[in-house]
């Protein structure tokens, strides 16, 4: 099984300074948190480069917390990492495939849902630091 794609689009996004990646291994983007879609256009165009953001997940550990199966270490990301030391592939990957067998589709999405960046009815400062 793969669990890596050849070009990370969430990397990217961080460089390009469109948001952090979070404890959840997702990129937070400060007004939408994690509840976004990524996708990438490829070019030569002569743009403007963005700054990293840094991560704005303090001592927030909800994603990790509530994991169903410990897959979240609760880590922040530090440029150049491997992603296993912050992620269990494995246990989201087997949890995944229990629920499609059960459920007939993969779905959790609970580190994203309890995510407090970008969830409705918030305001910036009720949201961590």
């Amino acid at each position: 099984m793969m669990d890596r794609g050849i070009f990370s689009h969430r990397l990217v996004a961080h460089e390009a300074g469109l948001g952090w990646i979070g404890k959840s291994c997702s990129l937070v983007h400060p007004e939408v948190g994690p509840r976004l879609r990524l996708a990438t256009v490829l070019t030569d165009a002569p743009l403007i480069p963005g700054k990293p953001l840094k991560s704005r997940c303090g001592s927030c550990r909800q994603c990790a917390d509530i994991c169903p199966v410990g897959a979240l270490l609760g880590h922040d990301y530090a440029d150049g990492e491997d992603r296993d030391l912050r992620l269990r592939f494995h246990l989201c990957d087997d949890y995944l495939l229990e629920k499609k067998k059960v459920l007939g589709e993969q779905v959790c999405g609970l580190c994203i849902a309890v995510c407090p960046y970008g969830r409705k009815g918030k305001t910036r400062r009720e949201q961590p630091v």
